[in-house]
Parts: structure tokens; sequence; C-alpha cells
């Protein structure tokens, strides 16, 4: 049975449809997915239905469990801490510690821009399972991410706000805290964030087989899709599709602005991915940026041919930023263009009005609390973190307020 549409509208609004689809596709957890590597047929959450109609095991659904702060122990032998030393952005050998679990001849890097560390101090770290060993996995993930959490002092708040988009069926990664050492050194308390890769899209969409770029602080201009970084298909590097976004945003007008752009992009999703940012406070993102462009990728849906924002690097979030955010402030290009159409505005207001409802009964400032305590006591013990608990007490208590003031701030904004 082919993929249709509907089929995949579905899986970004609904997990029960998800499944359902994918059982309706004949997907098991080495099928679909339309890329023929075996990342297909998985549920957001991570599981896939079976051959018999029940439910496979997520294997990864631990490694993210909110509830717990794991221990994951990498080690490097000398030549790896060396190479690292020299050349931090390419991947070395390495070994993984998981409990009793043990990972060998892995990929490790270490990773960042502005949060960028050496291995000296507290490093974020990218591993790659399958960089030395062809089809080696761990849990049913080929990455994983350990993010140091500097920019976020409340060592909470990046995870609420994936929690969040999640929680709108939005595509996004899971996340946890975890407690990381780099050769038997506590390297500290650190976000492990569910990497977006072929993996991760094939939980959210019918065919993973579609470009996958991250932003370079890039734009939607005319001859702006080579700022774009590739993530998939680079040997390939057929950027038509994102060229066809960028030529349909610039010859669009706002009196039949849906319409220009509905062929090429889900309108609904990306003004449901605004929203979030309106709800999370993500000043440092695309549609409410401040600094240009940053912190999300574009994903093409190859089976619709649609485009899709994805929330990535959000640990600014929840946290204020001058005056207030205005939500009807567009920054991003795309996202000023459909502010200028009265059809399009009056959409996101409604978008926004839906996402006010659904962030009413998440219960953030309870979140804040729990996974405050949860954390504290790893903040205390972390050796290597740059923000010490004073300033952790402080930015959690910024980003409760913050959290517990989003509905009546957006409705009131709503009412204007």
């Amino acid at each position: 049975m082919g993929k249709t549409a509907d089929d995949v509208a579905a899986r970004l609004t609904s997990l029960t449809l998800v499944l359902l689809a994918a059982l309706a596709l004949g997907v098991g957890c080495d099928g679909g997915g339309g890329s023929g590597d075996g990342d297909g047929g998985l549920g957001p959450d991570g599981g896939g239905p079976g051959p018999d109609g029940g439910a496979l095991p997520d294997l990864s659904a631990e490694l993210y469990d909110p509830d717990v702060v794991p221990t994951f122990a990498l080690e490097l032998p000398p030549a790896s801490v060396d190479a690292l030393n020299q050349d931090p952005l390419t991947y070395v050998t390495g070994t993984l510690r998981y409990g009793a679990e043990v990972v060998e001849n892995i990929g490790v890097r270490l990773k960042g821009e502005y949060t960028f560390r050496p291995l000296d101090r507290k490093s974020s770290f990218k591993l790659k399972f399958d960089e030395f060993v062809p089809g080696q996995e761990f849990h049913g993930l080929k990455r994983m991410t350990f993010n140091n959490t500097f920019e976020d002092p409340s060592w909470v708040a990046e995870r609420l706000t994936y929690h969040t988009y999640r929680a709108a069926q939005l595509p996004a990664p899971r996340a946890n805290s975890a407690w990381i050492t780099v050769n038997g050194e506590a390297y500290g308390l650190y976000t492990n964030l569910e990497t977006e890769d072929k993996r991760f899209l094939a939980r959210w969409f019918a065919d993973n087989g579609g470009n996958l770029y991250e932003e370079r602080m890039s734009e939607l201009v005319p001859g702006g899709e080579d700022a774009f970084e590739l993530e998939t298909n680079e040997l390939v590097n057929d950027r038509s599709d994102l060229v066809g976004l960028i030529t349909a945003l610039d010859q669009a007008s706002d009196a039949t602005f849906m319409a220009d752009l509905a062929g090429v992009l889900d309108l609904d999703a990306f003004l449901r991915y605004c929203a979030y940012e309106a709800v999370v406070w993500q000043w440092d993102g695309y549609c409410y940026t401040r600094f240009g462009p940053n912190n999300f990728r574009l994903y093409h849906e190859p089976t619709l041919g649609k485009f899709y924002f994805l929330p990535w690097g959000m640990d600014m979030s929840l946290k204020p930023y001058e005056q207030g955010l205005d939500v009807f402030d567009a920054r991003g290009l795309l996202f000023q263009r459909c502010l200028a159409s009265d059809a399009c505005r009056a959409s996101y207001r409604t978008a926004l009005a839906a996402a006010a409802d659904l962030v009413e009964g998440l219960d953030l400032p309870g979140r804040v609390d729990a996974w405050g305590a949860q954390v504290r006591p790893h903040v205390a013990d972390d050796p290597r973190a740059e923000h010490d608990v004073g300033e952790f007490d402080a930015t959690l208590a910024t980003v409760r307020e913050v959290a517990a003031g989003r509905v009546t701030d957006l409705r009131d904004q709503l009412a204007r």
C-alpha cells in the first residue's frame, strides 16, 4: 500500500495515527521510511508496530527517561585524546560504558560553537556508533549528543522546551539530564539530547530519505541555499528542494501567500512551530530571533514534497530578553511574510490560541520544580560547571516564573 499525503500529515498530529499508518504500510523495525537503511517504522517515542500488530519494544526509551539521570562513561585512549586536542571536530575512536553494557570502537568528537569547550574543560560530545564499525548501534541508536548546558544554568529549560514541542506533536528530540565521565574523571551534568538524524526523522515522518539542512545563521533568500549545511544525502548534494522553497517565498504575494507556499511548506506545522517559539520565549531561534536566524533545521519530506522546521539549540529558551517577547514582532523572513498576509496572520492567531490552551494543561512550573529537584544534587557535585548552585537556583526561579506566566501573556497579547 503506498504512502499518501494524509498518511504523512497524520504522523505529525497524532502518535496513534503514526502507528496505525505504519502498520497499514507493512512497516516493521527494519522497513519503510523511504531510505531502505532500516531507519523506518518508528513512532515519535521510539517504538513501532510489530508484524503481529503488537508494539515493538523501544530500545532507546530508557536512555531518555526524564525521571532518571543516567550515567554514561566515555573512555578515550591517549591517541584519541591527542587527536581531539588537535582536531576536536573529527571523530576518534572510543568506548562507551552504560551500566554493564560496553560499546567499543565508537566515534567520538567534540561539538559546539559559542558553547564549545576543549577537552580539558567541560566539552560537549557527539557519539557516532557506526563511524568505525558499519551497522553498529546502541539501543537502536546510531548517534548520541551530550550538551554541556553552559547557556542554560537552570539545567532544565532546554529539556522543558523539547518536552513542550513534543507534547504539541511537533517533531522534536527526546531529552533528559545525564552524568558523564571521561576516562574515569567526572565531567559533570549534561543534557542528553536525542540526535536529529535519520533515525529521528523516521520516528516522525513517513519518509526519512529527504534532505535535512542545518542553518548556519542562514536565511531563506535567493542564492542563500548554499549557506545551509546539508546533513543527509551529502554526496548527491541536490539542493533544488531548498531552492524551490526560497523561490516560492520570494515570488509569493501577500494576498495569496498561503496558497503560494502550500506546495512546498507545511504551513500548519510552521505556524505551530512559531507559536511554540512564542510559548517557550525562544528569542534565539528563527521566528523571533534577535541575532539572525539560528537554532533550527529544515527537513524536506519527499513523499509530500514539503518542508518542516525542527527545533535545535534551545538552551536560551524560557529566559527573558529585553522587555519581553511581542508575539507579532516577526524576525525570520518567512514569518515576517506570513504576518504581512491577512490570511496567514489570522491563521497564526489561531495557532497561538491553540498553543496557549494546550500549554495550560501541561503544568510547566510543576515540571520545573520536579526536574530542578532531580538535578540539584548533581549541579552541586559538578566539578566542571561554569555556574554554581546559587546561579542554578536563581535561573531556575526565573525559568519557573517565565513558564508560569506564558499562558496569560499569550492570551493578553491575542486580546489586543
